[in-house]
């Protein structure tokens, strides 16, 4: 490995953290002291104009002091926001804010910016996670903040709203309403106690409601036969009576609403995201297993006032770096010092930008200030501060030592300057009697400084990965013999994972090439160039055993034209650079004129082209973090996100490349298709699971984004939004815009993991949350069903299971997950659907994560009732997955009789049909879903005749006496 990764490695840790940009999993330091939250921190985008500031600021404390007892009550007097950091832009000039320190956009927990393209200004929770885990961030946008009062009509209370958003993203609840033209969360679901179609919400008291087709602007809704829902165009409003005191994540916007659902309300049979994420679990119950209030804490408390503490704070003075060296005797090891000397050099002279500050610490058996923080601002600071490196070598190791010189270093200034990044680089353990990290964690803390571990060899002191994780920082990792030189790659592709920084300071890749040792003498490819970027395109080649190894280099533009302008850095390291490249496909050739006894490694690397100010971006990323303590009960999610600005990029082709500390790799292809370890589809989040941490150690990750035909930049949004009760306010549009050829490759840096799964049969199968009936045909003698699922793997969503266990019944307790192992008389209306039933499709598992469709012959179900039917995935050790969501099928009382155009109804398509599909009317409450035509028989037709007559006539006489009734007078008000 050459000292160009090094310094690679830190001109791209002063790029990510120069825009303040981590990648870590902690996402929030918020904490539940004494009953309520400290520190959260709300950040305003750079877009915000400064004429909003004061309105924005007033109406974001006036949104979290509305939400304080709102909060109170809803946890059972448990919790309230106690203190809220409100960080502003920097063009804000005129606002008075204190000094920030840790606190960063990027970081918030709450963002006021620029709205998603189809919701605007609606507030939502991006959750990129399951059941119980932390969302993402909270987004508001300006438009939404500086209109609190007029957008209560449209949304909610303030203090509700942020109530709502603040359970998905802490406690890790899911919403539990439907949503139109949703086959997975449908606006309608069948109760099974007294078989009615009712919105699909959970609420404590029986929704009263009016049904409305949207298409016709008519009181009448028709239904699917195959589902018995109500189709695509049915609507319903909540009648103003209506006055229900749960669930605040279905019907927040409602006065009255003030709990969340509990076991008692809980609705499983419910089609929503809850129930699909959590199982048969109520939001209560997830929520009292939240950290904060698991195992007694934080129980309820008597509080006449909760007030909050607002602070004003906004980032000052230059970005701050001290690199705190280790020049241990072990550094010796494989020039491990010699390479970080020559990296750091080669960083300060070409990387570290013009106004920034830098220390330099070096520690062995004691620590040493080489470098108070100097500003860098031309080529004499630099070379004043090159020659500081250090070079000697000496005995023990104190890291300790170390960082708590560089904490004196960031803190002596506190009045004017908070904060820092603290860059540790190190390739053992503390010595035994010196200063070790944990002495100094404390400080680190409280000085809010983020710490970026670099570890050499197998051997760093395992506790940096915890402490940069601790941090809201990151780690990376080196190997010695060069088997993973992808941490050279997760520097340099962390770069392009910023949000909130000038087009002129990111970096992409877009190609890397490998040629392996003692093979060709050279090495050919292609590549794209998007109309985002281009600018300063650079070919580089690293590992050159000797510099005369490289006969020529070069590029060539779309046009044919050839660059060879070839620049040498170091001596094992060559470069050809474009300041402006053309758009479109370009070639490079590298020619050795002698082969190599070690890899070479050719990658190429841009910027964004200077007029584009929204640059399609990836950030690849372990949602656990980098300190991953044991893997068997932490199932490692690799997460890539792709997007431009604030829209989602979909149908791109993205794998994750892992390389285990052996230095074997492991490719993952990542899904956005919300199964498995993907929480939702199409929001631009690619996920996977990864169940090869068979090894203790560390091991590193990045991931490499494809575009192709179906790729396009979506309209749409990601995360959870708020519902809408009463009006639609959602008039975007579905249609994506069309992306031209791309590549992103990005890095997740490492990770370390202390206890690894024993085998690879340590995971259990993988849970099916998109099963569906999509197809019902009932004739007299039997049923037809039709299922669609996402095949889950033998080790989460990898391999293939053994089998799968499906049941049904028209009692949903008996098919939910704590119930589907009972074979108690209890469950005796219980079915399980056997091989024999199959009559298309197959049961036979096939790979995890394809499309699988099985139809099913039953023979004992009833007419007039909902069923419902789940599965779970067994795999060869007979380790059973989490049943999966449920699936519902509705068996109709079919009608030899046409009654339909005495409505004035068009039934297109229909061969036979039910008086329930045409007879629901602009009904209130608890609605009749069927009228039963009688009067069948083989006798006279005359009587036959007589018979529908008069169940015409009474029928149209019931339907205008029932609409002349007041709602109010036709069912039992609360």
């Amino acid at each position: 490995m050459d000292t160009t990764m090094l310094t690679r490695l830190f001109a791209l840790v002063l790029v990510i953290h120069c825009t303040g940009w981590v990648g870590s999993s902690a996402a929030t330091r918020v904490s539940l002291v004494d009953n309520g939250y400290v520190d959260l921190v709300f950040a305003i985008g750079d877009a915000v104009p400064q004429n909003q500031s004061d309105i924005i600021i007033e109406n974001i404390k006036k949104m979290v002091e509305d939400a304080s007892p709102v909060l109170y009550v809803a946890t059972g007097d448990r919790a309230y926001f106690k203190s809220v950091r409100i960080l502003i832009p920097n063009s804000w000039k005129d606002v008075e804010a204190n000094v920030s320190s840790w606190e960063t956009f990027e970081k918030a927990d709450v963002i006021v910016d620029t709205a998603n393209p189809k919701y605007q200004d609606n507030p939502y929770t991006q959750q990129t996670r399951g059941c119980g885990e932390p969302g993402d961030k909270i987004h508001l946008t300006p438009e939404y903040v500086a209109h609190l009062d007029h957008n209560h009509q449209l949304y909610g209370k303030p203090g509700k709203v942020f109530v709502h958003e603040w359970a998905h993203y802490r406690y890790g609840v899911f919403n539990e309403y439907g949503t139109p033209d949703d086959d997975k969360y449908p606006l309608f679901y069948l109760k099974t106690s007294d078989n009615k179609l009712l919105p699909n919400l959970c609420t404590d008291l029986p929704p009263i409601f009016t049904l409305y087709d949207e298409s016709k602007n008519s009181p009448n809704c028709r239904t699917d036969p195959a589902t018995g829902l109500y189709d695509k165009n049915c609507r319903y409003r909540l009648d103003k009576l209506y006055k229900p005191v749960s669930s605040l994540m279905a019907n927040h916007s409602l006065d009255s609403v003030v709990h969340f659902c509990d076991e008692n309300m809980h609705v499983k049979e419910a089609k929503t995201a809850h129930n699909a994420m959590c199982g048969t679990d109520s939001v209560w119950k997830v929520i009292m297993r939240s950290p904060d209030f698991a195992t007694d804490k934080n129980q309820p408390v008597d509080l006449d006032t909760m007030p909050t503490e607002f602070s004003i704070i906004r980032s000052k003075g230059p970005k701050r770096f001290v690199l705190v060296a280790d020049v241990s005797d072990s550094m010796r090891i494989s020039n491990r010092n010699v390479k970080l000397a020559e990296a750091t050099r080669s960083w300060i002279k070409d990387d570290l930008p013009s106004g920034s500050k830098l220390g330099i610490v070096w520690f062995s058996s004691m620590a040493h200030v080489i470098s108070e923080l100097q500003v860098i601002t031309d080529s004499k600071s630099r070379l004043e501060m090159m020659k500081k490196v250090p070079s000697q070598l000496f005995s023990a190791t104190c890291i300790g030592c170390g960082l708590d010189l560089a904490v004196k270093m960031l803190t002596e200034n506190e009045d004017e300057e908070k904060g820092g990044t603290i860059v540790l680089v190190t390739d053992g353990k503390s010595s035994p009697g010196y200063l070790t990290i944990a002495d100094v964690e404390q400080d680190i803390i409280e000085a809010g400084i983020r710490i970026i571990s670099v570890a050499f060899g197998n051997k760093a002191n395992e506790d940096i990965e915890y402490l940069a994780d601790l941090t809201d920082g990151k780690s990376y990792f080196i190997h010695d013999e060069d088997t993973s030189e992808a941490l050279e790659q997760a520097f340099f592709g962390a770069s392009t994972q910023q949000w909130n920084v000038q087009n002129s300071e990111l970096k992409f890749k877009l190609l890397e090439l490998r040629l392996e040792a003692n093979k060709a003498l050279g090495i050919e490819g292609s590549f794209n160039v998007d109309p985002s970027v281009g600018q300063n395109l650079k070919l580089t080649v690293f590992n050159l055993e000797k510099l005369t190894n490289l006969e020529s280099m070069e590029l060539m533009d779309p046009e044919g034209n050839v660059v060879t302008n070839v620049e040498q850095h170091g001596t094992t390291t060559a470069s050809v650079t474009v300041p402006l490249a053309k758009i479109g496909r370009w070639n490079l050739k590298v020619k050795l004129s002698r082969a190599q006894s070690s890899l070479l490694l050719v990658t190429v690397t841009t910027q964004g082209r200077p007029d584009v100010k929204i640059p399609i971006t990836t950030i690849c990323k372990i949602p656990q973090g980098p300190d991953i303590k044991n893997a068997q009960h932490n199932h490692i999610r690799i997460h890539a996100e792709v997007r431009k600005g604030m829209s989602a990029v979909l149908g791109a082709k993205v794998k994750a490349f892992l390389v285990k500390p052996d230095g074997e790799s492991e490719i993952l292809d990542l899904m956005d298709n919300g199964t498995n370890a993907d929480t939702f589809a199409d929001d631009g989040v690619y996920s996977r699971y990864f169940t090869g941490a068979t090894m203790k150690g560390r091991y590193t990750v990045k991931c490499q984004v494809v575009s192709n035909d179906d790729t396009l930049i979506s309209q749409g949004f990601f995360g959870s939004a708020s519902l809408q009760l009463h009006d639609n306010v959602f008039n975007g549009t579905d249609e994506g815009i069309p992306l031209t050829s791309f590549t992103r490759i990005a890095s997740g840096g490492s990770f370390q993991v202390g206890i690894p799964v024993s085998s690879y049969d340590a995971y259990p199968p993988g849970d099916v949350r998109d099963l569906s009936v999509t197809l019902v045909n009932d004739t007299v003698t039997n049923v037809t069903v039709e299922l669609k699922w996402t095949a889950p793997g033998d080790e989460l969503d990898t391999g293939t299971v053994s089998r799968y266990e499906l049941k049904y019944s028209e009692i949903v307790d008996d098919v939910i997950n704590s119930n589907f192992d009972d074979e108690s008389s209890v469950r005796k209306r219980r079915s399980v659907v056997k091989e024999d039933d199959l009559v298309a499709g197959s049961l036979e598992p096939i790979e995890a994560g394809s499309l699988q469709t099985a139809t099913f012959r039953l023979t004992d179900v009833q007419p007039e009732r909902p069923y419902y039917i789940a599965l779970r995935a067994v795999d060869k050790a007979d380790n059973a997955g989490q049943v999966s969501n449920l699936g519902v099928f509705f068996v109709s009382q079919k009608s030899a009789l046409l009654i339909g155009n005495d409505f004035n109804m068009k039934l297109e398509g229909s061969s036979g049909f039910e008086a329930r599909d045409i007879i629901n009317v602009n009904q209130s409450g608890y609605h009749v879903t069927s009228l039963l035509v009688a009067a069948f028989g083989l006798i006279l037709i005359a009587c036959l005749c007589v018979a529908l007559l008069m169940a015409i006539i009474k029928h149209v006489r019931a339907y205008s006496v029932y609409v002349s009734v007041p709602t109010s007078k036709n069912h039992d008000l609360p």
